[in-house]
């Protein structure tokens, strides 16, 4: 389900509607005869026909769009997940202090046009809790005229295992759904184990990713399992249940 913007009509910059529009894909090349696929034919049809907008949705890293006054103006899932629904916001807001000031050098030098970086960032997440993201992050164009900049974050792996005392103290319903999470179940399905709205359920994995400091719903249960308060069940002999989806 498409997340609603919280903006209204005239706050919207072109910038998420350039989303999809600008972006585009090349055309595939065929095969050793030089015959293309169905997949390749389909690849040459005009980008608008692509569903690139729910493509971004589902990354299962945090994308972003940010206009050129420095708001952010479209977020991902991955990205509400780990941090809340920012849009509107200035992004500068949200990144630590020591890292400012290289966050506005490297925006400037997209809104000017200047190629694709790559850089390491640490975001404050809700409860004032960092992130560190390697960032990388392009303008994004309508014609020759830069609208904003679009990127993606890459959570960068915590250094050591956490203490068990942080699984340990999760409260009862945070250990149920790390539970429901270690089955491989998604936001709908727990949801309908759990009785409750999806939305719900939804916060009740933000809950738990907080709790734990996981920079997703994989790396929450891989915690577990490394700590041995989560297993993959075996629900057939020699049969393991998938680990969980890492998109939100």
């Amino acid at each position: 389900m498409p997340i609603p913007s919280p903006l209204p009509p005239s706050a919207e910059s072109d910038v998420g509607n350039a989303a999809v529009s600008d972006l585009s894909l090349p055309a595939a090349r065929g095969g050793a005869a030089g015959r293309a696929s169905p997949t390749a034919n389909a690849l040459t049809n005009p980008p608008e026909t692509f569903d690139l907008s729910a493509a971004l949705e589902h990354l299962a890293a945090p994308a972003y769009l940010i206009d050129r006054d420095g708001h952010f103006r479209w977020v991902n899932r991955a990205y509400i997940e780990l941090f809340g629904d920012l849009r509107g916001q200035p992004f500068v807001d949200y990144v630590a202090p020591e890292h400012r000031q290289i966050a506005q050098t490297n925006f400037a030098r997209k809104v000017v046009g200047q190629t694709t970086t790559t850089f390491d960032l640490a975001v404050i997440a809700p409860g004032g809790r960092r992130v560190n993201l390697r960032i990388t992050s392009a303008p994004l164009k309508r014609g020759r005229d830069v609208i904003g900049v679009f990127g993606i974050g890459i959570p960068l792996p915590r250094p050591c295992n956490p203490p068990r005392w942080i699984l340990e103290d999760l409260t009862p319903r945070q250990q149920e759904v790390l539970k429901l999470l270690a089955e491989g179940l998604e936001t709908q399905e727990i949801a309908k184990r759990l009785g409750v709205a999806e939305e719900t359920a939804r916060n009740h994995i933000r809950a738990l990713l907080r709790a734990t400091g996981a920079h997703s719903r994989l790396e929450a249960v891989v915690m577990g399992m490394r700590l041995g308060l989560v297993g993959p069940d075996l629900t057939q002999a020699g049969h393991e249940e998938p680990l969980p989806k890492a998109d939100a």
